[in-house]
């Protein structure tokens, strides 16, 4: 079992090192810091009107190209959804 350190409604995980979010892969202790963010939902939404998007973004790991791409945005749009975030269709 991961333990992973209390997050408040004012602190997110990502705040303190952005850039192991952007370079971490798809690691599973940043995936699950993420799961327990209150600003999940809200992450997912950022992530996909961010042009160019890759990293750690709300759990899920965003590759530069292909089909992981592909279906990382999808994971995305769902989340962001389930957050009762409007997203636009960029396709």
């Amino acid at each position: 079992m991961l333990m992973t350190p209390r997050v408040t409604a004012t602190t997110t995980p990502c705040a303190s090192d952005p850039d192991r979010w952007a370079e971490g892969g798809d690691d599973p202790q940043l995936k699950a810091l993420c799961r327990g963010c209150p600003r999940r939902w809200a992450c997912a939404k950022d992530a996909l009107e961010t042009p160019g998007v890759v990293g750690m973004w709300s759990g899920v790991n965003i590759p530069e190209v292909g089909r992981g791409r592909t279906f990382a945005l999808r994971q995305l749009r769902s989340l962001a959804a389930h957050g009762g975030h409007q997203i636009r269709d960029t396709a």
